[in-house]
């Protein structure tokens, strides 16, 4: 509610980094809800970021965010957070109302829905439209680029791999949901339970396997379109 017509028509919007969590190499925490919470403010520039000893290296791994000046506060949310929620309300509550001047119905408006292609009836394809967010989209694309950067040492360390080139370019022909999808039993082992471990391992096998697949279906449609090429005049 503290977004306004005057809010909403300020220019610029305000808008800063932030740095949201850091944690050192060797305090790897089990999820980010377990870091201690940093103050919800801009960095700028003489802030101390962290303190070392004198000649001493220590690995940081920081996570900076964009934050929003949220108005007549001195809050600044994460930007994709607050448009989210914003967006959500919008559709959810806002928009219902408006419309119905009741309660909001008890299934929800889709977040979007396809406007590449033309729909004999809107209302029919409203009602297909996807529940997922561009929050949400955002988020598995950032999950997914991690998780292909991590895969390719991953699975380039098991003996008889491909290379890095052919194991990228499998994951490269992967959609987001589809990396999701594979790593989806995969779990982080602080304590080395053995059964987690196991797990870990059958899962990148499996994708061990696929990325061999793959490797040796493009070697075989390669050499079957050099076989299949005609000869050159004169040869």
């Amino acid at each position: 509610m503290l977004y306004r017509n005057h809010a909403k028509h300020r220019m610029p919007a305000i808008m800063a980094v932030r740095l949201a969590a850091m944690y050192s190499n060797d305090q790897m925490p089990r999820s980010m809800d377990d870091l201690a919470p940093r103050p919800e403010e801009p960095v700028r520039v003489g802030d101390v970021i962290a303190v070392t000893p004198l000649g001493t290296r220590t690995p940081i791994n920081l996570f900076p965010t964009m934050g929003i000046s949220r108005p007549g506060t001195d809050r600044w949310p994460v930007l994709m957070t607050e448009l989210d929620e914003i967006s959500q309300w919008v559709r959810t509550q806002a928009v219902p109302r408006l419309i119905t001047g009741t309660e909001p119905p008890e299934h929800p408006l889709p977040t979007r829905y396809e406007i590449a292609v033309a729909h004999l009836d809107e209302r029919d394809a409203i009602s297909a439209g996807s529940m997922t967010s561009a929050s949400d989209h955002h988020k598995e694309r950032l999950v997914a680029a991690t998780l292909r950067i991590q895969l390719v040492d991953l699975i380039g360390g098991i003996a008889g791999s491909p290379n890095e080139h052919q194991i990228a370019a499998w994951l490269a022909s992967l959609a987001d949901d589809q990396v999701l999808a594979r790593t989806a039993r995969w779990k982080p082992s602080f304590d080395h339970n053995p059964g987690v471990m196991r797990q870990n391992i059958e899962v990148l096998k499996a994708l061990h396997d696929e990325a061999i697949t793959f490797t040796r279906d493009g070697q075989r449609f390669r050499e079957t379109a050099e076989e299949q090429e005609p000869a050159a005049p004169g040869a």
